[in-house]
């Protein structure tokens, strides 16, 4: 009987389900790769190609910062006004955000955008009013994550503005690669404990310095906040909020979505007709517009009120609103129709640009038809915030559309979302710089000097950026304006300029108001 030979290798085990040859063993493939049905695996599916992150490694540093810019937040923010903390929390988590961008994608064009949005943010240290220091946090955020995004198109401008809510659901995977990371404890055990037995030592002898000399107390009441116990609840949860946001835009920034795809060609028409015809519409209507503005132009008052009756005042002071509408759906019709008639002959060309800057030049005309009759409301019924802001709006999309005209002259129009963003935004850094406040203040100042009219309730309600323009009133209206002037006691990190310079003033409101 023969014995048969053994195999010269023994036969290689079969892979665990999920494994490849070559792969690590079971234990620890099973530990560091998602399974089909898990949430890494699902949020891959939901979000496609459109913002990938399968080979992104952790970045602990990262993660150790946005906690550091919340912690910063929560110590600052509190029970405090807008100032030069508000500043210093936002430029942080600025900073960190930037940081996680890749040498590679450092432009002149993300740079400039930096550059404004750093301009924009100071706007909080510098003007008091809550609302213009508000808008110009917001325009900064949007100027920064779209050039973060690198969005070009109208529609990328768009999105862009979606992907810092949702990274807190696509960044998921990467925090937790990024949290495991943190994990080695021979790195990170000896900085916590550091970090906490210098904490505890600086507030042990701070406290007993504090309790031994009363100056000392009053240096360390205007350094450390009041960290008692019914503050915490509001500080951890401006920690939660920081933190998380400035990971989010961290994240985007780290790993930018693609935008652009959602911006795709617009289907071109082969016949002229289908864009001749909407466009040739839009311009006769645009026509009978400007010819009845100049018809109540030059037709006088009593014409116009013979044919209407209205009188030239009630006439001018209706449709603001209804004209910046249609300054925004011209702009939409004009980006349509250029984009569909680029297939064509070349006189079809030449004769959509011909058109489009008719219309165009058209609507500049019903931009300063739009001005013109908020000025004379304002000079009616008096400047308010709101009335001031829209004429910005409506200033800007002048702008834009001389932009357009300007893109149509060069035949190319790929930097027109960029410019008009960043117009934009220039157009509020410049109302702010302007001090929107002082500016409606000066001019009701103005109008009580000749009318003896004013909104007393409403300069009332103005910010401390309102204060040295109103102080040009007599003492009988500045007492309507100004009841019994509480000082403040702001620290360094609530140091504003609008409130320094209403503090230097000496308004008189000893005689009581005179003129309600």
């Amino acid at each position: 009987m023969t014995v048969p030979a053994a195999p010269a290798t023994p036969p290689a085990p079969r892979p665990a389900p999920g494994l490849t040859p070559g792969s690590a063993s079971a234990g620890s493939a099973s530990a560091s790769s998602p399974s089909a049905g898990s949430p890494p695996a699902i949020l891959d599916t939901l979000f496609g190609a459109v913002w990938p992150e399968s080979d992104l490694p952790g970045r602990p540093a990262i993660v150790a910062r946005t906690v550091a810019v919340g912690a910063l937040a929560a110590l600052v923010i509190p029970f405090r006004d807008l100032g030069s903390g508000t500043m210093l929390v936002l430029l942080a988590g600025g900073a960190a955000t930037v940081a996680a961008v890749g040498r590679a994608r450092w432009t002149p064009y993300l740079i400039g955008s930096l550059m404004l949005c750093t301009l924009l943010v100071m706007m909080v240290v510098v003007r008091d009013a809550a609302w213009i220091s508000v808008l110009c946090v917001l325009a900064a955020a949007a100027v920064a994550v779209s050039a973060v995004v690198d969005a070009r198109s109208v529609l990328g401008l768009l999105v862009s503005a979606t992907a810092v809510p949702l990274a807190a659901l696509r960044g998921l995977p990467w925090l937790g690669r990024s949290v495991r990371g943190t994990g080695r404890a021979a790195s990170v055990m000896p900085m916590l404990r550091t970090a906490v037995i210098s904490l505890v030592l600086m507030a042990v002898l701070g406290g007993l310095f504090a309790s031994a000399d009363a100056l000392f107390a009053r240096w360390a009441g205007a350094v450390l906040p009041d960290l008692s116990l019914d503050t915490v609840g509001v500080r951890l949860l401006v920690l939660l909020v920081a933190s998380g946001t400035t990971l989010a835009t961290s994240y985007v920034a780290l790993n930018p979505p693609a935008v652009e795809v959602f911006s795709r060609q617009a289907r071109a028409v082969a016949r002229p007709f289908e864009w001749l015809v909407p466009v040739g519409l839009v311009l006769g209507v645009y026509i009978g517009f400007v010819a009845a503005q100049l018809t109540a132009m030059f037709g006088g008052h009593a014409y116009l009120e013979s044919t209407t009756g209205l009188t030239y005042a009630d006439y001018v002071h209706q449709g603001f609103g209804q004209l910046t509408v249609a300054t925004l759906l011209t702009l939409g019709v004009v980006a349509t129709a250029a984009r569909k008639a680029q297939r064509g002959t070349g006189r079809d060309r030449l004769l959509v640009r011909l058109m489009l800057g008719a219309l165009c030049l058209l609507t500049l005309t019903v931009v300063a038809s739009a001005l013109f009759r908020m000025h004379v409301y304002e000079q009616a019924y008096g400047f308010t915030r709101l009335r001031v802001l829209v004429s910005v709006f409506e200033g800007w999309l002048g702008l834009v559309v001389v932009l357009v005209l300007v893109a149509g002259v060069r035949l190319e129009g790929r930097w027109l979302p960029r410019a008009a963003t960043a117009a934009g935004a220039a157009a509020l850094l410049g109302l702010a710089l302007v001090n929107p406040d002082g500016y409606v203040a000066q001019r009701n100042v103005e109008r009580f000097a000749e009318t003896g009219k004013a909104d007393w309730y409403y300069l009332a309600g103005l910010s401390a950026d309102a204060v040295p323009a109103l102080e040009q009133l007599p003492p009988e209206a500045q007492a309507c304006v100004f009841g019994a002037r509480v000082p403040r006691d702001d620290d360094w990190l609530e140091w504003n300029l609008g409130r320094v310079r209403a503090g230097e003033t000496t308004l008189d409101a000893s005689e009581g108001c005179t003129t309600r």
